[in-house]
């Protein structure tokens, strides 16, 4: 096999890390802690893209108009590597390379160079994707994956982003909110209107109104409870008040807690996932 250039890794961040005029290289945030454990065979550059989430982050576009931009973004940074390239990314960013790795298996792009992805807290991860994680990603079902590139999911069983449970009622919450925007009212109206007509929600055909409901409804809130538990800060604080949550932080615990009985935090583990496909999958590197 003829050895080849470095593996470029283009890694899109999570909701907040970025932001539209974003045009740094150097990875910042939390995939930092899977680039900095990367050896020399590996080049790391950041994509930018707004990361925002209606209000929620600096820009104010909606999760599906900050997702759009950023697709554009990854596709054209990727075309301008030559040689392999591996795309990470870290929650809102999975959705970035879901959406591109979707359009490459349905032929409405080629890019022929990604050969690896790795994603961190994916909202659309699959069921049974990570060991431990009984739920899939809060977003939902993902586009189709193309079988030619290698993917790895990393996730926490107490991260609702990527784990959330069967029902759960924060998948309403993730449906009503995609299009949230105060930049652009008229349009998430217009979305929520398309979605309450088509019963488009990813409950629908497990929700009724009946006194039956209602019961299941009742652990439903309590799971809700548990799962949003998990992703609020270990510290909740209003006004004079802090009440501690110790299974807080899930979403956030990737770079700093070991993941598993390894020791490795989530990023360590992609990693050294990454440099293991360096060295034994279908593009193998020089030492």
């Amino acid at each position: 096999m003829v050895p080849m250039t470095q593996v470029t890794v283009l890694a899109v961040g999570g909701t907040g890390e970025s932001h539209p005029d974003d045009h740094r290289n150097v990875v910042t945030g939390l995939l930092s802690g899977v680039t900095d454990n990367l050896d020399s065979r590996f080049a790391a550059r950041w994509v930018g893209y707004p990361a925002s989430y209606g209000p929620v982050a600096i820009g104010g576009l909606s999760y599906r108009q900050s997702t759009d931009v950023g697709v554009r973004r990854l596709i054209a940074a990727i075309r301008a590597v030559a040689g392999p390239v591996a795309v990470i990314g870290y929650s809102q960013g999975c959705s970035v390379i879901r959406e591109v790795l979707g359009k490459i298996e349905a032929g409405e792009v080629s890019l022929p160079s990604v050969v690896a992805a790795g994603l961190i807290s994916d909202p659309q991860q699959p069921a049974e994707a990570v060991p431990g994680c009984t739920g899939r990603g809060v977003a939902g079902t993902g586009p189709a994956l193309p079988s030619q590139v290698s993917v790895m999911w990393v996730g926490h069983p107490r991260d609702m982003i990527c784990n959330a449970s069967d029902d759960s009622l924060i998948r309403d919450i993730a449906d009503l909110t995609r299009w949230m925007s105060f930049r652009t009212p008229k349009l998430w109206l217009r979305q929520l209107w398309a979605l309450m007509r088509s019963n488009g929600f990813q409950n629908a055909a497990k929700t009724r109104l009946s006194p039956k409901q209602w019961v299941r409804d009742a652990g439903r809130l309590r799971i809700a409870a548990i799962e949003l538990g998990g992703y609020l800060p270990r510290t909740l604080v209003w006004r004079h008040v802090r009440v501690s949550n110790p299974s807080g932080d899930r979403h956030i615990a990737y770079a700093s807690e070991p993941l598993d009985d390894s020791g490795l935090t989530g990023c360590q583990i992609m990693a050294q996932w990454l440099q293991v496909q360096a060295t034994f999958g279908p593009y193998e590197l020089a030492a």
